[in-house]
């Protein structure tokens, strides 16, 4: 179902895809809500709810951490960082899932070229998407340790267009974030929201993405 498409005229011509990894491609709400609270369960702290988890993911692994621990706890962030690694590292494809649809919508634009702009660390991002068996599909993968600029910057957008030679005009970014929309819009890119991810259908809404959509199968009617 389309919720608001901005841009109207039938279906857009594009020769790159990017796509954001957490909450687009691959449902990870599970494995990274139990590193977290393990995470927390060392430090002596009360667990989070996955809702208040997905509420912090999206713009890094320290990011995270700090908006979990909370602020009276900042400096036990680098012990954090590193009880994470070690356990998200052996946990990080126990009940991660693509969501419906990815594989096929991935094949039906197998012609396009893809790739992955993501805030979380590279080594975790190439892991799932060989593990989920999609990595094939995508020439270039940037983790949020890519590029000295994390998303909302356009920095790591910007690089995947240097590796392919592709104009902007003809590349699309696909979210489920407003780092995402926004990364989108400072590069001259073609955004496209989804809403089924870990943000709020709300939130995506309110950062203004070209089209917005409730599951990925719908971008082969909008893209092309």
């Amino acid at each position: 179902m389309i919720i608001s498409v901005r841009r109207s005229g039938g279906s857009r011509h594009i020769d790159l895809l990017i796509f954001d990894l957490d909450g687009t491609l691959a449902d990870t709400r599970a494995d990274l809500t139990a590193a977290v609270n393990h995470t927390l369960e060392k430090l002596a702290l009360p667990p989070l709810s996955m809702e208040q988890v997905c509420r912090y993911v999206g713009d890094g692994l320290e990011t995270l951490l700090s908006r979990a621990l909370g602020l009276q706890h900042g400096d036990l962030v680098d012990n954090a960082v590193r009880l994470f690694r070690d356990y998200y590292g052996l946990h990080l494809l126990d009940r991660t899932r693509l969501y419906p649809g990815v594989r096929e919508t991935l094949e039906h634009f197998r012609g396009k070229r893809k790739a992955i702009v993501t805030n979380k660390p590279l080594a975790f991002s190439e892991r799932i998407l060989a593990g989920l068996e999609i990595e094939s599909h995508f020439e270039v993968i940037l983790g949020g340790d890519s590029t000295v600029q994390r998303k909302p910057h356009p920095e790591p957008a910007l690089k995947v267009l240097t590796l392919t030679g592709v104009d902007p005009r003809l590349a699309a970014m696909v979210g489920d974030s407003p780092a995402d929309i926004e990364m989108a819009r400072q590069a001259g890119l073609y955004s496209v929201g989804v809403t089924y991810g870990l943000r709020s259908a709300e939130e995506v809404r309110a950062a203004g993405p070209d089209l917005l959509l409730e599951s990925l199968p719908e971008l082969r009617h909008h893209l092309r």
